[in-house]
Protein backbone atom coordinates (compact mmCIF):
# COMPACT_ATOMS: atom_id res chain seq x y z
CA UNK A 1 0.00 0.00 0.00
CA UNK A 2 1.39 3.47 -0.90
CA UNK A 3 2.23 5.95 1.76
CA UNK A 4 -0.01 8.52 0.59
CA UNK A 5 -3.01 5.64 0.85
CA UNK A 6 -2.93 5.40 4.43
CA UNK A 7 -4.88 7.11 7.08
CA UNK A 8 -2.91 7.17 10.48
CA UNK A 9 0.09 9.10 11.38
CA UNK A 10 3.41 8.56 9.40
CA UNK A 11 6.73 8.14 10.66
CA UNK A 12 10.26 7.35 10.02
CA UNK A 13 13.45 7.14 11.20
CA UNK A 14 17.01 6.16 11.08
CA UNK A 15 20.32 5.56 13.47
CA UNK A 16 22.22 8.09 13.46
CA UNK A 17 26.02 8.11 13.31
CA UNK A 18 25.98 8.64 17.68
CA UNK A 19 23.77 5.19 17.78
CA UNK A 20 20.93 7.15 19.12
CA UNK A 21 17.73 5.75 16.86
CA UNK A 22 15.68 8.96 15.79
CA UNK A 23 12.08 8.99 15.04
CA UNK A 24 10.39 11.66 13.02
CA UNK A 25 7.31 12.68 11.75
CA UNK A 26 6.66 12.33 8.35
CA UNK A 27 4.27 14.70 6.32
CA UNK A 28 4.89 13.59 2.97
CA UNK A 29 8.18 15.48 2.28
CA UNK A 30 10.71 13.02 -0.30
CA UNK A 31 13.66 14.64 0.12
CA UNK A 32 13.23 14.95 3.87
CA UNK A 33 13.92 11.59 4.38
CA UNK A 34 15.65 10.33 1.48
CA UNK A 35 18.71 12.50 2.52
CA UNK A 36 18.95 9.98 5.38
CA UNK A 37 19.38 6.91 3.29
CA UNK A 38 23.30 6.56 3.53
CA UNK A 39 22.72 6.18 7.57
CA UNK A 40 20.62 2.80 7.78
CA UNK A 41 16.90 4.77 7.29
CA UNK A 42 13.50 2.75 7.66
CA UNK A 43 11.21 4.50 5.34
CA UNK A 44 8.05 6.42 5.95
CA UNK A 45 5.42 3.91 7.74
CA UNK A 46 2.55 4.49 9.54
CA UNK A 47 1.81 3.88 13.72
CA UNK A 48 -0.49 5.54 16.09
CA UNK A 49 2.38 6.41 18.16
CA UNK A 50 5.89 7.48 18.72
CA UNK A 51 6.20 4.39 21.30
CA UNK A 52 5.11 2.33 18.94
CA UNK A 53 7.41 3.89 15.69
CA UNK A 54 10.14 3.48 18.08
CA UNK A 55 9.17 -0.36 18.40
CA UNK A 56 9.02 -0.64 14.89
CA UNK A 57 12.36 1.45 13.93
CA UNK A 58 14.15 -0.29 16.41
CA UNK A 59 13.23 -3.75 15.19
CA UNK A 60 13.56 -3.23 11.55
CA UNK A 61 17.30 -1.54 12.20
CA UNK A 62 18.22 -4.66 14.11
CA UNK A 63 16.80 -6.97 11.42
CA UNK A 64 19.15 -4.75 8.84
Amino acid sequence: MSAHNMTGLMWWGYLHQDGTIQVNRWFGDHHVWWDYLHQGVVPPFEALTRKQATATITRALREA
